[in-house]
């Protein structure tokens, strides 16, 4: 190769790059200023609590963050970022858009973050989001979403998180998730919800985290969420459930945490949490429970926190499996729970009652199919357990040794108490009664002996007076005799005179 050919080589493979390197760039690509009311940071434009009614027209192309939060966006018109080809993350949160056309994000395939939470709006097309499949987080939290299309989310198997919380979804649509297989956060709580589709949370196999509280839930079956084989956490709490089952027979392995609280749940079911075998953290509080059967608190074999507080804990002898189970626990637990009943316990703490009264003094024992003598013995009064603060009046709420509550259909625990405890109780009150009535005779002797002692003269004037009126009623009954026989008399005397 010749000098002039080397010469020519050279120039255009390391001269003529570095000067269209360093040459300025066409007027049509020339990097734009920053948007007046804005600021920018390199690449991030930050255009924030200005009333902006439509975004700035001369936002730069190579704009990778755009924020144009607490504006007076009112709707998204269809191309609106069409020239944002850079564009990873946009913000228009506290805005008032209450319309997005279904094209309005065309053109920034390359976005990965989208925030429109605490706008108005009410409803999205189904195309809404199927220029964006890189998105990685969809916050739609604090709108008024009534509806969710059925392809709302299609092609989004990317994304990571979703909020929906605070809207108004009365349903969420069969399989409508589907296409989400990367999903780890759901929240769709504070929403209008009632029931669940049985594949309503189909494809999400790698969902960690699911939020479903403050809606209005009366029932929820487990057999819901059997293809949610990689979910850690499960929020239901303040809902309305009455009801928890477990329909299918299957394990939950992946379960940690289940918040239950804020319900009207009265009874557990065991199978429920028999197959939530790894469950660590449980809320219960604020529910109806009156107490927990033997084969449920069994069934917390993983339990490292548990909340019980809020609960209307009935304090007899069906408290006790629950008791002893805490007392065996050996991780976090809430310690105010409070007696509603009997009348007498109400307001104390469950512990106080049972240590004061000895209710679990025997270890109460699960009931068999088969009925014993103990569970149809009849009520009877002389089996009260005495309260030392309080005199016994009411024979229907008493703490009683060997009255039980009837076993629910779904728990088939009604610990009973022995009655050779029981006769034994009978038989210390007797003895305790006949020593009192035995100790009131004698101080009622030694009180009469000792005055008897100490003022013998007041006795004996006691016994004159006694006696003096005595006499003196004696003798007035006789001058009344003799009044009347005169009265008697004179009135005789004047008849025959006349």
């Amino acid at each position: 190769m010749g000098l002039p050919v080397l010469f020519t080589w050279l120039v255009f493979t390391a001269v003529v790059p570095a000067w269209l390197l360093a040459a300025p760039p066409p007027s049509g690509i020339r990097e734009r200023p920053c948007p007046q009311s804005c600021r920018c940071d390199g690449k991030i434009i930050y255009c924030e609590s200005n009333a902006f009614r439509d975004v700035p027209s001369n936002v730069s192309v190579s704009t990778q963050g755009l924020s144009l939060r607490y504006n007076s966006l009112a709707n998204l018109r269809s191309h609106q970022f069409a020239g944002l080809s850079q564009l990873v993350w946009l913000y228009l949160d506290h805005n008032y858009i209450n319309a997005v056309d279904g094209q309005a994000f065309h053109g920034i395939r390359r976005l990965k973050e989208l925030i429109l939470s605490s706008n108005k709006i009410t409803k999205l097309e189904n195309n809404t989001f199927h220029d964006i499949p890189n998105l990685r987080n969809l916050d739609l939290s604090y709108n008024k979403l009534q509806v969710l299309q059925p392809y709302q989310f299609l092609g989004l198997r990317k994304l990571l998180s979703l909020h929906l919380r605070s809207n108004s979804l009365k349903t969420i649509p069969m399989r409508v998730f589907l296409d989400c297989r990367n999903l780890e956060f759901l929240d769709i709580g504070y929403n209008r919800l009632r029931s669940l589709t049985r594949n309503a949370f189909a494809g999400l196999l790698k969902l960690i985290e699911l939020h479903l509280e403050h809606n209005q839930f009366s029932k929820i079956n487990f057999a819901h969420f059997p293809r949610l084989t990689n979910l850690r956490a499960l929020y239901l709490q303040w809902n309305r459930i009455k009801v928890l089952t477990q329909g299918l027979p299957w394990m939950w392995t992946s379960l940690q945490k289940l918040d239950l609280s804020g319900n009207d749940l009265q009874v557990l079911d065991p199978s429920t949490f028999q197959c939530l075998p790894n469950l660590q953290t449980l809320n219960l509080d604020s529910n109806k429970l009156s107490n927990v059967s033997q084969q449920t608190a069994e069934a917390w074999i993983s339990l490292t926190t548990i909340s019980l507080a809020g609960n209307l804990w009935y304090c007899n002898p069906n408290i006790c499996p629950l008791v002893a189970w805490l007392k065996a626990f050996k991780g976090n637990k809430e310690s105010t729970m409070i007696c509603a009943g009997p009348k007498e316990a109400q307001g104390e703490k469950v512990t106080d009652v049972v240590e004061s009264y000895n209710i679990c003094t025997a270890t109460p024992s699960p009931v068999s199919s088969t009925k014993s003598p103990l569970t149809t013995t009849t009520f009877q009064p002389e089996l009260l357990l005495p309260l030392p603060t309080k005199p016994v009046v009411d024979m229907d709420t008493k703490l009683i040794w060997n009255r039980t509550v009837s076993p629910t259909p779904t728990s088939a625990v009604a610990p009973t108490v022995p009655l050779p405890d029981t006769e034994y109780v009978s038989f210390h009150k007797i003895i305790a009664g006949s020593v009192a009535l035995l100790l009131s005779v004698a101080i009622i002797l030694l009180v009469i002996y000792v005055s008897w002692k100490r003022y013998p003269s007041s006795i004996k004037q006691l016994q004159q007076r006694s006696a003096v009126k005595k006499r003196q009623k004696k003798g007035m009954r006789g001058m009344t005799v003799a009044l009347q026989k005169s009265i008697s008399t004179a009135r005789h005397e004047r008849f025959h005179s006349s």
